[in-house]
């Protein structure tokens, strides 16, 4: 919810008010500005094949011209779409407007997300030997004393061996989504001149597999939920492309998109353009902040060389309300806040005064430490109905999705 809203507002979440779900984040201030409503306002069709405002998200359905919800199977939850009937849908609209110049098209695959479900077919092929390094065989041993939610006995781990498919699971299932995102990009190409074409690829979270003590979800600030891949393939252009290694949000994607049509970028938006950004037309950001409000009450504050996290509620878990890690320990094992006091006191400094500037009346991230996190209480109840009665959750689902037609 939250990453959805940032990216549709052009706003951080403390502006536009949701850094959360449930109840909390049925609000979306700003909703005149979204980016369907300015590509409106400048007369681009803007079209949406997603079942996300069934989260629910009312202010998700705002502003499209046209709104495509798919649904396969009536029974099937609205993250349960399997990628190729969202996919099919897009290739339909394109097909039947191939006449359209200028449109913006919002397609959105849930997959991969828990439980993984991918065909067998896709888990087979993606299977090697080349496993993230955390956690360790050792490690995963020592998480078999964890009783909450999301942690390994909670979820069926209980050797290096289940990591190991649960991992191939979630390879299976990203490499089904690329096979779906590239039936999008071959239809793209043939009804979307390339001198006209520019296609924006990113996620709205990532998740955990054990890292922290939990798997298979997105609960914090660390990276394995905040570190997303973003991928922008401008066919316009004819340069060899590159990495650009400067701090962005994901909430960029908006004003490049305006970028892109020559629209102006609303006053009031934090959306920076990446088209500019990668051609240094526009200062770099010096420092980035990320925050996790569903199952934590987090912030984290990103430089060059540190991130500090700030831990408002700490959930079902415990948590220092102070870490400190060097960006180049990227899996975020040493808290070196104890040994670096002055780090510590420059950038908790640095997000107070960040907070005070990018706030607009309250500051939706501290009702949320007051009051709980929103999914706080469902991790709560399953705790303790897997702490009465030892039954796991499973890492796929009984019914995968089908093989795809091609």
């Amino acid at each position: 919810m939250p990453s959805r809203a940032a990216t549709i507002s052009g706003m951080l979440g403390i502006k536009n008010g949701v850094v959360t779900h449930g109840d909390r984040a049925q609000t979306l201030r700003g909703q005149r500005a979204t980016l369907p409503q300015v590509l409106r306002e400048y007369k681009i069709p803007a079209i949406a094949v997603s079942s996300f405002g069934r989260h629910p998200a009312p202010w998700f359905y705002v502003g499209w011209n046209e709104y495509f919800d798919p649904i396969d199977r009536p029974e099937l939850s609205f993250q349960q779409i399997a990628g190729e009937v969202v996919v099919n849908r897009a290739i339909q609209w394109l097909k039947e407007n191939r006449e359209k110049k200028d449109f913006y098209l919002y397609v959105q695959l849930w997959d991969p997300h828990s439980a993984y479900e991918a065909p067998r077919s896709f888990v087979d092929a993606a299977r090697n030997e080349f496993y993230p390094e955390y956690p360790t065989a050792a490690e995963i041993s020592s998480h078999q004393d964890d009783q909450y939610w999301r942690s390994a006995p909670g979820m069926g781990i209980e050797t290096h061996d289940d990591w190991k498919r649960m991992i191939d699971e979630y390879d299976g299932e990203i490499r089904y989504a690329d096979h779906q995102v590239g039936r999008l990009l071959d239809v793209l190409q043939e009804v979307v001149p390339d001198d006209e074409l520019l296609v924006i690829l990113s996620a709205d979270h990532g998740e955990e597999h054990g890292e922290h003590r939990l798997y298979m979800e997105h609960w914090g600030v660390h990276n394995g939920t905040q570190r997303i891949p973003l991928v922008i393939h401008d066919f316009r252009r004819k340069e060899e492309g590159r990495i650009h290694a400067g701090f962005v949000y994901q909430l960029d994607i908006s004003a490049t998109i305006l970028e892109a049509f020559g629209i102006p970028i609303p006053p009031d938006w934090d959306s920076l353009s990446l088209l500019k950004q990668a051609s240094t037309e526009v200062p770099e950001r010096s420092y980035l902040v990320c925050g996790h409000g569903l199952y934590t009450a987090q912030r984290a504050v990103i430089t060059r060389d540190w991130k500090l996290i700030r831990t408002y509620h700490p959930g079902l878990w415990e948590i220092p309300r102070i870490q400190l890690f060097r960006m180049d320990d990227v899996w975020e094992r040493n808290d070196v806040a104890a040994t670096h006091p002055e780090e510590v006191n420059r950038l908790d400094e640095l997000l107070r005064t960040w907070e005070e500037e990018h706030r607009v009346g309250y500051d939706p991230m501290m009702v949320n430490a007051v009051e709980g996190p929103a999914g706080a209480r469902g991790a709560r109840n399953w705790t303790q109905r897997f702490q009465s009665d030892g039954v796991s959750a499973s890492c796929v689902r009984p019914e995968r999705k089908p093989e795809p037609n091609d």
